[in-house]
């Protein structure tokens, strides 16, 4: 069995799969949740076995390259107190260095220069530096015109609520923006502006992180999330398209996260029966572009667990491991 330092059901019901062990978190992130709003076998598949495709997909390191890049870029700086009286630019370069180092070092490390021609054929490590630069463009406007504030970076969170259940994260970064409290979010896109402006509402992240984040700040309204994208996409002959910035701002009303609440109980507790009967019915509307397709596609279970031993590792989902 291998050993997770998170806290799991134990003595939990196995009739479905029984050889198989289980691992799932007692206290749930989005990552867990949307899993089970997705399909409840995916749920199961990825969540309660911790089973999942062999090799992640390239866009995932890609994008917690530019994570470490920002985290990196902002610590260096200095945070809160810590900032500089006013915009120092020899610091600024010093803190870009340690990032563009950090963030290049994990993209070597988990992740690869593409070479084959397809949609993410410009993940490169050249584009990543472009991609660095660009940003750090746009981060020096912002430390110089001092209307952005960051509190916290990386901000791990594990918070009660009303219904007793637990929800965990971690926040890229909680910012005071004209004086109010607002989460900000780092994405890596490819999909034009106006296919993610369709995503900022609904969003149990986005919804769910407004809600921690103003319970962090202790008890001040979060006013929503600033959600800055890096875009990057392969374009026509004449060239690629990015890097660029793009800030979109996702904001919620007392009455959308009071709803959140209802809505999160109401999940968690599908999850605890799915739990107590280890029954995780499928739900084949997504079927097209789950990773575990393969694995439901086959007529017994017996095939079934062949195919996620063969075809998945485990590594159970553990949200409340920190990056070092």
């Amino acid at each position: 069995m291998i050993e997770v330092t998170m806290e799991i059901y134990k003595d939990v019901k196995k009739r479905f799969m029984p050889r198989f062990e289980r691992y799932e978190p007692v206290i749930l992130d989005h990552t867990a949740i949307i899993a089970a709003k997705q399909c409840l076998r995916k749920y199961y598949y990825q969540i309660v076995l911790g089973r999942v495709p062999k090799e992640d997909a390239i866009y995932f390191a890609w994008g917690s390259a530019y994570h470490v890049f920002r985290e990196y870029l902002e610590k260096s700086y200095g945070i809160g107190d810590e900032l500089p009286a006013k915009y120092d630019d020899n610091k600024a370069m010093q803190a870009f260095t340690v990032a563009v180092n950090k963030g290049l070092n994990y993209w070597k490390e988990k992740g690869r220069d593409q070479t084959t021609e397809d949609k993410f054929s410009w993940m490169t490590s050249a584009r990543l530096l472009m991609s660095f630069k660009k940003a750090f463009e746009h981060w020096k406007v912002e430390k110089i015109q001092n209307k952005i504030v960051v509190i916290a970076s990386e901000q791990p969170f594990n918070i009660q609520l009303p219904d007793g259940s637990y929800r965990s994260g971690t926040a890229d970064q909680i910012v005071r923006w004209n004086g109010q409290i607002w989460g900000r979010d780092f994405k890596t896109t490819s999909k034009d502006t106006a296919f993610y402006n369709r995503q900022l509402s609904p969003n149990e992240q986005f919804t769910g992180y407004t809600y921690a984040e103003g319970k962090l700040a202790g008890g001040v309204d979060c006013q929503g999330q600033i959600i800055e994208l890096l875009y990057n996409a392969k374009g026509t002959k004449s060239g690629e398209k990015g890097p660029d910035i793009v800030a979109l701002i996702a904001s919620r009303t007392k009455w959308q996260l009071e709803e959140w609440l209802e809505d999160t109980a109401f999940y968690v507790d599908i999850i605890r029966q799915a739990r107590e009967k280890d029954r995780y019915p499928m739900s084949e509307v997504g079927c097209s572009f789950c990773p575990y397709h393969q694995v439901c596609a086959s007529n017994n279970e017996a095939a079934m667990m062949y195919q996620l031993e063969s075809n998945y590792s485990v590594r159970p989902w553990d949200n409340t491991k920190i990056r070092d």
